[in-house]
């Protein structure tokens, strides 16, 4: 009978123990990529809510993993919604990267870093033809589009993808 009130006493506290954990502020979001026109360059751009330090660890896909680290900055964005959310936008430019090699990379400081991701650099060759998604709208009423284009992107079947529409919903 000790042990059932035991347990019981345990379980009534369990949910105290999961509320009591605070979110992680550093963990980084939003990773995403971007060309800044200079060949052999690469921006990484993520959030956090908390302000870190602003680093990618990357290497060539199939070589040793990490072995190159880049450093950039954060910027403090501060939402115009009643909330007023405060995040931190990082930005890391990875220069002399190899024309179309593939890198492994992942973003963010010793207090969090992102999942692991991958990236081709740009192809310089006059004969490459990329492959493009364009898109304009992530879907929040139909969201098809983004299911798709993920999955389309996973298999490797776009070199490029040009957003022309908003990023979010309000």
């Amino acid at each position: 009978m000790v042990p059932v009130r035991a347990a019981c006493a345990f379980l009534s506290l369990a949910p105290l123990l999961v509320l009591g954990v605070p979110p992680i502020w550093t963990q980084p979001e939003q990773v995403h990529l971007s060309y800044p026109g200079e060949p052999g360059s690469m921006v990484v751009t993520w959030t956090t809510f908390s302000k870190t330090e602003s680093k990618v660890e990357y290497s060539l896909l199939g070589g040793r993993l990490f072995e190159m680290t880049a450093k950039g900055d954060a910027t403090l964005f501060v939402d115009s919604g009643k909330e007023k959310r405060r995040m931190y936008i990082h930005r890391v430019t990875l220069a002399g990267l190899k024309p179309a090699a593939a890198y492994a990379y992942h973003c963010g400081s010793d207090d969090g870093w992102s999942d692991v991701f991958s990236f081709t650099a740009l192809n310089n060759n006059t004969s490459f033809s990329p492959r493009f998604a364009l898109y304009g709208d992530l879907g929040n009423e139909n969201p098809q589009s983004l299911a798709r284009l993920q999955k389309e992107t996973q298999l490797g079947m776009y070199d490029v993808i040009l957003h022309i529409g908003k990023l979010h919903t309000d």
